[in-house]
């Protein structure tokens, strides 16, 4: 035993060594996350559970999924979100439709049914995992740093969960990261068309046009501050800057126009249909969230920033349970199935010291990794805070979705020698 020890000590680190070894270790995280994301896809469900109807709608789905079905000319069942709208149209205008159109694709090719409502969040799962691996080592992470990014990425509850519901965010956040893996690879304009197709899948994925004026002005300061003399800004930072965020405007509005023209938007409250000019539209989805205000002591899922940091108010998002019944009563209860908008207690715990070693490396040691973890955190969560603080906005947790690739960031770096 002793010997077969020593062989193998001597053996890991050559197959660690290989240039190969962290892609293969990275193949085995994205196929593992794959079985977790379709392990009982179809579930809840009642029994039986061979047609559709006996298959429950997961939180949100109830919203996305039936307008899903409306694009596709589906009329969902009676006192179900968006009955009777006009067929062909999306009735849940307060969101950009191309989500829902994936959603409904999905639909079409799978059939009306959990496969139909999920596969594209599956997909795009997949997609995010692969775009934070190429982030970090555009971010100058080494492979095994990706894959152990990635690998955070994939023990995350939250995102495991909305990578396997019919929910808008996972599409939002994979083509956030695909679009800042794109930027720091010097793809600016690329990253500019990404993110603006990423805004009509959700419009909070503008976000990311905060983190990039974060960091390019962190990396001005830090540089000015180490040269003890003014960098050029427009050489040093703005051009790049620019192509993107131009980019990523034109390619929304630009999107969303056309959107708004094949598959109109329609506000099923006031009847109004949104066919045209894509700042009309833009201005029911700003009208719409406006009114998402959170009254005082209210009970329930909503919550606020600052619960976030501690993983509270977690969202019962679905669960299915078997009761044992004896004499008439219920004796006792067994969960089949549970879904919920929660945090890995660990790597939500930590977030906070990760932050600050975190500005300790981008400011001292120029890590340009550091800077990119800081700067998300920097450019989406205080935006939550200061709404919820200065217009009293409606929020629960699963909005930390868009906040998370920074945090999987800092805490794994936190952990490494590098």
């Amino acid at each position: 035993m002793r010997g077969l020890l020593r062989r193998l000590a001597i053996m890991l680190p050559r197959v660690l060594a290989d240039p190969l070894a962290p892609i293969m270790v990275l193949s085995l995280v994205l196929a593992l996350s794959l079985c977790l994301r379709l392990l009982e896809l179809d579930q809840p469900c009642s029994t039986p559970c061979k047609l559709s109807s006996p298959h429950a709608l997961i939180f949100d789905e109830n919203y996305y999924v039936n307008a899903a079905r409306v694009i596709d000319g589906i009329n969902p069942p009676k006192g179900a979100p968006y009955h009777g709208a006009p067929r062909g149209d999306d009735p849940n205008a307060e969101h950009p439709q191309l989500a829902k159109l994936v959603i409904a694709g999905g639909i079409r090719l799978f059939g009306d049914g959990p496969w139909g409502w999920r596969v594209g969040s599956v997909l795009f799962g997949l997609i995010a995992m692969v775009a934070l691996y190429g982030l970090v080592r555009a971010s100058g992470g080494s492979q095994w740093l990706g894959v152990g990014v990635v690998g955070v990425m994939g023990s995350d509850n939250l995102l495991l969960v909305h990578g396997r519901i019919g929910t808008l965010d996972i599409y939002a956040v994979s083509l956030m990261l695909v679009a800042a893996w794109f930027y720091m690879r010097g793809w600016h304009l690329g990253a500019g068309v990404v993110l603006g197709v990423a805004g009509c899948m959700k419009e909070v994925a503008l976000l990311l046009l905060v983190v990039l004026v974060v960091f390019e002005g962190l990396r001005v300061a830090r540089a000015r501050w180490v040269r003890g003399s003014a960098v050029g800004w427009p050489r040093f930072a703005a051009r790049p800057l620019l192509i993107a965020i131009v980019g990523s405007v034109l390619c929304f509005l630009g999107l969303l126009w056309l959107l708004d023209v094949l598959v109109p938007a329609y506000d099923p409250v006031h009847h109004v249909t949104y066919a045209g000019s894509p700042f009309t539209h833009l201005f029911h989805i700003y009208e719409y969230a406006q009114h998402l205000t959170a009254k005082p002591n209210e009970t329930g899922i909503t919550s606020t920033p600052w619960q976030w940091l501690l993983d509270q108010k977690v969202i019962e998002y679905g669960r299915l349970a078997r009761n044992t019944v004896r004499d008439g009563k219920v004796i006792s209860t067994h969960t089949l199935a549970s879904f919920k908008g929660e945090i890995n207690p660990f790597i939500i715990f930590v977030a906070v010291p990760a932050l600050f070693t975190g500005v300790l490396a981008a400011w001292r040691d120029s890590d340009e990794l550091a800077m990119i973890g800081v700067c998300w955190l920097l450019g989406t969560f205080p935006i939550f805070a200061l709404e919820s603080l200065l217009s009293g906005r409606i929020s629960y947790i699963y909005y930390m979705v868009i906040v998370m690739p920074g945090i999987y960031i800092l805490t794994t770096r936190m952990f490494t020698k590098t």
